[in-house]
């Protein structure tokens, strides 16, 4: 049975490195059209904006993808300002954001690999599909999070980001919800 799921996973994987070269380059001209880079930041920017009314210190900025939402199809990040302490912040500033045209490609690239795959594969489970799903989201999350770097100057640049009272050492990371994550950059560095 195992056996069975890792090969699916490696056909996905196989599939899905293919289908999401195009889809990046795709992602790629949309996100140098204004409208879409202004949506995104806008976010952030009411995150800040958030944190402003509340006269909050923030020393983190957290981007994190939730396994609840690959499973709802909502496909949502939860960006959260969390103070010093971090994941024990009591009352973290926080708001949902779905990044547009990128969910709709994972979506488009899971029909094409599951056709792939069932073409392979007689009864795909539940739970393969699952699996699958799981596997080739990761190439969204990683562009996601390129995003978020690409947007950086521009975030920095938002009156809600200048307004806000933010740690000398403030953070930004990207990663999974209460998991792990990485750091995409800090203020003194920058």
């Amino acid at each position: 049975m195992m056996d069975r799921l890792k090969e699916l996973e490696r056909a996905a994987q196989n599939a899905e490195e293919e289908l999401f070269a195009s889809q990046c380059r795709r992602l790629e001209s949309e996100y140098r059209k204004k409208e879409y880079r202004k949506e995104a930041v806008d976010s952030f920017a009411q995150l800040f904006s958030q944190a402003v009314d509340e006269k909050k210190e923030v020393s983190w900025l957290g981007i994190c993808y939730l396994h609840t939402s690959l499973q709802t199809g909502s496909h949502e990040f939860r960006l959260s300002l969390y103070d010093e302490e971090f994941f024990f912040d009591p009352a973290p500033a926080e708001l949902y954001w779905r990044p547009s045209c990128f969910f709709e490609c994972f979506e488009e690239d899971m029909e094409s690999v599951m056709t792939v795959l069932r073409r392979q594969y007689p009864r795909i489970w539940r739970y393969e599909e699952e699996a699958v799903r799981r596997i080739c989201v990761e190439y969204y999350y990683a562009a996601v999070r390129q995003l978020c770097f690409d947007l950086t100057e521009e975030i920095m640049e938002t009156e809600a980001f200048q307004k806000a009272v933010k740690a000398e050492n403030f953070t930004a990371f990207f990663g999974r919800y209460q998991g792990e994550g990485e750091i995409l950059w800090r203020m003194k560095e920058r």
